[in-house]
């Protein structure tokens, strides 16, 4: 019936596969089969999320401790493990004392000033609307459809606002159990990390298994690359955005500069995304506060794009920024912030394999031929 081997497994795998698809759109219509893993891998996804971009954070920092002799002899892993997380942990307990009581303060006075920045942004709007640059502008639109508009959004804000308190408690127990689970799942991860490796090439057979390690390994170092260097353009953003924003006397400074450096996980767009809520918060001011605004977050991106982004990433992952953006459009359209967020690393670690494998076929076509 076939012609030669390798058309009977391409046709079993084929088989294999659609009847895996169809079986994955069988089980998804049933409900009451689908809702209870839905609530498990939503229960379980942010905890290990969140852990496993901390790890890949303190990894560095692990090699580093675990190169220090101590009486001519490396530091135990073990022990290199438990400092770092000390570490780890003295740094939030410092963020805790120093910063988060200027965050609460911060959100505190946005959430009461909340009536009158509304009606500020109104004024900022009708002002701009009502001005000769505007109405030369020639824009089809009516200044009074804007003004509805903005009024619209402005009340619907507020409505939100008051609405959403009702689920403040559900929020505190959810992101309290994420607080207790995420340090002890990072602290396994640093632990036993290194094990991970060694378990998959038990996995395979022993000829694959050297092969097996260089991809996990070209893996993990990939991985590695991407998420240390984002937690460093991370925090070079939102100190530079904060002490930026202080020069210039922008309003609730360290929340829209923490806000800032967490948008910048994004690449590309994340920066912009970030900016909005400083540009809002600037237009109660004036036109000149919403420039300087804007200018800050130039300065920034362009010394994090010249000197940190080339330096603590490089060109280590090699993805045109054209895909970026493509790949950031299709997994923001499929799977929201997460997706634009697990896009990059996925898609480079999705490259390696692929890579790896036709490396791989080309050296078995080569040995083929040599025995011929």
């Amino acid at each position: 019936m076939f012609p030669n081997m390798k058309l009977k497994k391409l046709f079993f795998w084929t088989l294999e596969l659609l009847a895996l698809a169809v079986l994955i759109l069988i089980v998804s219509g049933f409900d009451f089969l689908m809702r209870p893993i839905n609530v498990f891998v939503s229960t379980v996804f942010v905890p290990l999320l969140v852990a496993g971009f901390l790890y890949y954070v303190l990894k560095p920092i692990l090699k580093l401790i675990k190169k220090i002799t101590v009486f001519g002899r490396h530091m135990p892993h073990q022990l290199a493990v438990i400092i770092t997380f000390v570490l780890f942990l003295a740094i939030i307990a410092a963020a805790l004392v120093g910063l988060v009581p200027t965050l609460i303060r911060e959100i505190t006075n946005l959430i009461t000033a909340m009536p009158s920045f509304v009606q500020d942004v109104q004024r900022f709007t009708s002002e701009t609307v009502n001005s000769r640059w505007f109405e030369n502008l020639n824009l089809s639109v009516n200044a009074d459809q804007i003004r509805a508009e903005v009024s619209k959004y402005a009340a619907s804000f507020l409505t939100i606002t008051a609405g959403t308190l009702g689920t403040v408690v559900a929020t505190i127990t959810s992101v309290t159990i994420n607080l207790v689970t995420i340090p002890v799942v990072l602290f396994y991860m640093l632990s036993d990390g290194e094990r991970l490796v060694p378990a998959i090439k038990k996995i395979f057979p022993n000829r694959h298994a050297q092969k097996i390690s260089e991809l996990t390994t070209k893996m993990d170092n990939t991985i590695e690359k991407y998420i240390s260097g984002q937690a460093i353009e991370m925090l070079f953003v939102g100190i530079t955005m904060a002490i930026g924003y202080m020069i210039i006397g922008q309003p609730y400074a360290w929340l829209l500069a923490v806000v800032a450096g967490i948008t910048n996980i994004v690449p590309y767009i994340g920066p912009w995304i970030g900016v909005v809520p400083a540009l809002i918060v600037a237009s109660t001011q004036s036109w000149k506060q919403m420039l300087f605004v804007f200018i800050v977050m130039t300065i920034v991106q362009q010394l994090d794009g010249n000197f940190i982004y080339p330096n603590v990433i490089g060109k280590s992952l090699a993805i045109h920024p054209l895909t970026i953006m493509l790949l950031l459009m299709v997994a923001g359209n499929l799977w929201g912030i997460v997706g634009m967020i697990v896009i990059v690393p996925v898609y480079a670690v999705l490259r390696v394999i692929i890579s790896f494998v036709l490396e791989l076929v080309a050296l078995t076509k080569n040995k083929e031929l040599r025995q011929e």
